[in-house]
């Protein structure tokens, strides 16, 4: 990650505020509940308020196209839908990565995986068929 800390700008950052969006270093985040939050939004979080970035956040809708390809690849035309799973996947993931507003980083990577596991095994299903 290229961005420093907005508190230590001499430090690297390694990850965004779930609640501002800000960059920080390792020793200014904190995690709760699985998200990361800075000293301000942790505690709007621990007192039960939602970080008003988190009520502005919305689902990629490429990283569900991605995973809704990728599960019906394995039942039906795995050659057409486990490629197009995969490009939806790598689009949505760069989608995320621009924009802080957007959740799915984890539906994203699992299409992915699923996506890269079914062409493998539409592929080897294919070689065994034409092989016989």
């Amino acid at each position: 990650m290229s961005a420093q800390c907005c508190q230590h700008p001499e430090t690297p950052a390694v990850g965004h505020c779930t609640g501002c969006a800000e960059a920080f270093c390792g020793n200014c985040l904190l995690e709760l509940g699985g998200s990361l939050y800075c000293g301000s939004c942790k505690v709007l979080a621990l007192g039960g308020r939602t970080p008003m970035l988190e009520k502005m956040m919305s689902p990629c809708e490429e990283a569900g196209s991605a995973m809704s390809s990728a599960v019906i690849g394995f039942f039906i035309f795995g050659f057409i839908l486990q490629p197009m799973a995969i490009i939806k996947a790598f689009g949505a993931r760069k989608q995320i990565a621009a924009n802080p507003l957007l959740t799915g980083w984890g539906k994203a990577n699992a299409a992915l995986t699923l996506a890269l596991i079914g062409l493998t095994l539409t592929i080897l299903n294919f070689v065994g068929k034409v092989s016989q």
